[in-house]
């Protein structure tokens, strides 16, 4: 028998959210659900659209049946498939609204494209409602400030049809009325606002905003709290309003309570240490140490923490040392509602500091799991005895996770104190290795010195201890950034995650080893975005992601990673270099892209490429004049003592110079310019004596000899160039090295084969975007037509990208 419709259940107010989409939606339906879950939300996101399985499709189908709102996103992509799970999803959402009452929002359509309304393949259901417009899928604070009304409002019978979705108008104030049988008013409205708000809420939108101090985000005493249970209590299972597993933490940095700033180091460390042993138990997801660290001095709600990463539970504490004694009190928070779980103070003697990590990380796991499923942490052994090398190991790690390449210097100084001190501590022959393969691989530093030093650290640790995960991670560095040996590399990794399957950097890694191997499409994004998930506080990794997808034109996709590094506080020149040369690739706006240079801080200025960077963009304007000025500066500050025996630096200095000289031979200094070219040459020399693996330099030489008449020599080295890095197989390179063929052809004369080159590389994979149109370097290309052709075809690629505002 039929239920009467008082009887019929209504969603919850305020509810969950369902989003529904195709796979080839993610990122938009991410932008909407991060923008939902900013404002305190629930959003039910299911991100693995083809795992299928029993288990996962009841799971799906009762929180369609849960739910409070069902939002489908409608695009050209559902348009194009007849067949996909999200139209079983359409199918069940429909069924829900037989069961419900008429007047209850559940239905609300989101077009994130221009797909028409007319036509449509959606359930007929989807047609009684209007439709959102979000162009992009850019949630603009209208469209969620109506979502939560929708969520918020009582249910009112109608004797029409169900109540119509959200648009994105900032004067509606209440969920809109039902659509009519005309076309609706409200459509340009709507497409206008969603225009206008979409940018600047992606730049307002809170992502972990600041907020005064709550009890629960204050450094800690040592004192237990009132009411925190005993240490014996099992820890009560996370609220309802957890979204997150219940075995998910995060471990904040303690608080240095030694009365000595310069013992920052070690109770960071000493928190990492401890993150790192709640890591190695297969059972806990343990936040990032970068994402935790992000917090580090902020006094943010517990809530806010636990959401940005992902964490039902929180750990806070404070270390004391006093000579060689230490004391240290944790608490056990959960995040959802601040309570305190458990908390306890612990004091050993420094002989005793390893298996004091052990204990702490194995009762935290204990109240985790609960008395009848206590969940011990494994234990390795001590990685040494030696508490002076210790602590030269904790200064080590203090430097290198800085981010910045000088404090990297730092790092080996320590790590290599460390190792004196005790020469078997095979965790810091790991990190020693690691960080001089960071440092070879970005350029800073191409020695044979430096890449010597990686591999045979990373060797030594791999002797001391076969199963270290940092060693193999070390090793997947060495093998694909000093090798360029990308199977091995993918093998290493491999290896790396069955040892620590909880270690962040490895999804981060398997990301940029799919970029090497030249996957350039939704398969990198997917990686990509799994990276950012697993570490989304970390800005060194956005930096490195977003070059990533901006090197393949995905720019929107970059600016997002850029704005999220900006917002955990990573690196300003980083963030600026990528962030100012994607908004030039993606929108030819030279003047904003000027502007973005200008916020570097005067102060930083001389320890990064600024002078190199506001060159460029000068030049591209025409103000050749201040361009010159732009690279002289940074000559003068290259080639000071702090980075005379640096090679990128000196790479870049000579850049500068042969900068100079293609600008006075534009301005028709011929004599000048022939001069300055003579120079960068030898100096060119130079640095490929002392950095045989720069390879920008070898391209440098070869444009000089191009523009002095000796083309042919210039297209054979970059032949041998291009056949040497195609039997690496990494795809990175190749492109590049064949782009640098296309400028030596373009200042040849050869202007069809230029283009000729060109064009594969597009198709291959490589992002021009507005580059064509501004390279000064291909000015012979300008009058070709096949190269006008291409410049159009990739000028249209990036402007099909929502654009950001100029």
């Amino acid at each position: 028998m039929a239920s009467s419709p008082t009887d019929l259940p209504t969603p919850p107010a305020p509810g969950a959210i369902f989003l529904s989409y195709a796979r080839e939606d993610t990122d938009a339906a991410r932008r909407i659900a991060d923008a939902l879950r900013s404002q305190g939300l629930e959003v039910w996101f299911d991100q693995n659209e083809l795992r299928g399985g029993d288990a996962w499709d009841q799971k799906i189908r009762q929180q369609i049946a849960d739910c409070a709102l069902f939002l489908p996103l409608v695009s050209r992509n559902t348009q194009g498939r007849s067949k996909g799970y999200f139209r079983l999803e359409w199918k069940l959402a429909v069924e829900q609204t037989h069961l419900m009452l008429e007047g209850v929002p559940y239905l609300a359509p989101i077009a994130i494209d221009e797909t028409p309304e007319s036509g449509a393949a959606v359930p007929a259901e989807f047609m009684k409602v209007q439709w959102t417009r979000l162009p992009g899928a850019l949630p603009t604070p209208q469209f969620v400030a109506q979502i939560k009304r929708l969520l918020e409002a009582p249910a009112k019978p109608t004797s029409n049809a169900r109540p119509a979705a959200v648009h994105s108008s900032p004067s509606s104030a209440a969920p809109v009325a039902p659509r009519s049988s005309g076309i609706p008013v409200w459509l340009a409205a709507v497409v206008g606002a969603a225009l206008l708000g979409g940018i600047a809420f992606l730049a307002l939108r809170p992502v972990t905003k600041e907020t005064p101090a709550s009890p629960s985000a204050k450094p800690v005493t040592e004192t237990k709290p009132a009411t925190a249970p005993s240490a014996s209590s099992p820890a009560p299972a996370p609220t309802a309003a957890a979204p997150f597993d219940s075995k998910s933490i995060a471990v904040l940095p303690f608080v240095n309570m030694s009365g000595d700033k310069d013992s920052e180091y070690f109770s960071d460390g000493l928190t990492e240490e401890i993150l790192n042993a709640l890591a190695r138990n297969p059972a806990l997801r343990v936040a990032a140490r970068t994402s935790s660290f992000a917090f580090k001095g902020k006094s943010t709600a517990m809530d806010e923490i636990g959401r940005a990463l992902h964490a039902a539970s929180v750990i806070e504490g404070s270390v004391r040392k006093d000579g060689n004694r230490v004391r240290i009190t944790i608490q056990l928070i959960n995040a959802a509602d601040g309570y305190h779980v458990w908390s306890e103070t612990f004091t050993k003697e420094m002989t005793d500091i390893f298996a004091l990590q052990d204990e702490i990380a194995s009762k935290v796991a204990q109240k985790l799991g609960g008395a009848s499923t206590a969940l011990v942490a494994t234990s390795d052994a001590a990685p040494t005895k030696n508490l002076a090398a210790y602590d030269a190991y904790l200064r080590g790690r203090a430097a290198h996770t800085t981010g910045t390449k000088e404090h990297r210097v730092d790092a080996i100084r320590h790590y290599e104190e460390a190792l004196r001190l005790d020469p078997r501590y095979a965790v810091a022959w790991a990190q020693l290795g690691l960080v001089c393969a960071e440092i070879f691989s970005d350029g800073f530093d191409r020695s044979d010195g430096i890449a010597a030093k990686a591999r045979a650290a990373t060797d030594t640790a791999l002797r001391f201890d076969p199963n270290l995960p940092e060693a193999h991670l070390a090793l997947v560095s060495v093998r694909q950034s000093l090798d360029r040996d990308l199977a091995a590399a993918g093998r290493e990794l491999d290896l790396a995650e069955r040892l620590r399957a909880n270690r962040a950097e490895v999804s981060a890694a398997r990301a940029d080893l799919a970029y090497a191997n030249g996957q350039m499409g939704e398969a990198l994004t997917a990686l990509i975005d799994r990276a950012v998930e697993a570490d989304p506080q970390n800005g060194a990794m956005l930096n490195l992601l977003a070059g990533r997808l901006m090197a393949v034109g995905r720019f929107a996709d970059a600016e997002r990673l850029c704005d999220l590094a900006a917002k955990a506080g990573a690196d300003g020149e980083e963030t600026v270099r990528i962030r100012y040369t994607n908004l030039r690739l993606w929108t030819g706006d030279l003047d904003a892209a000027l502007a973005l240079v200008e916020t570097l801080p005067a102060a930083s200025r001389r320890q990064n490429r600024f002078y190199v960077y506001r060159g460029d963009l000068r030049e591209r304007r025409g103000d050749l004049a201040g361009a010159i000025a732009d690279y002289e500066q940074f000559r003068a500050i290259a080639m000071a003592e702090t980075f005379a025996n640096r090679s990128g630096p000196r790479g870049v200095a000579v850049l500068s110079l042969y900068n100079i000289a293609r600008i006075e031979s534009r301005l028709g200094h011929a004599a000048r310019a022939a001069q300055l070219l003579d120079e960068a040459r030898v100096e060119y020399e130079k640095v490929i004596r002392d950095f045989p693996n720069l390879a920008g330099t070898a391209t440098g030489r070869v444009n000089i000899q191009a523009r002095r008449g000796e083309a042919a020599a210039a297209l054979a080295f970059m032949d041998e160039r291009i056949r040497v890095v195609t039997s690496t197989h990494v795809v990175p390179d190749i492109l590049t090295a064949r782009r640098a063929k296309a400028t030596i052809l373009a200042l040849s004369g050869r202007t069809d084969d230029a283009v000729a080159e060109l064009r594969a590389l597009q198709e291959a994979g490589w992002s021009f975007g507005y580059d064509l149109r501004t390279n000064s370097e291909l000015e012979s290309l300008r009058a070709n037509p096949k190269f006008q052709q291409l410049m159009k075809e990739s000028e249209a690629r990036a402007d099909a990208q929502p654009r950001p505002k100029k």
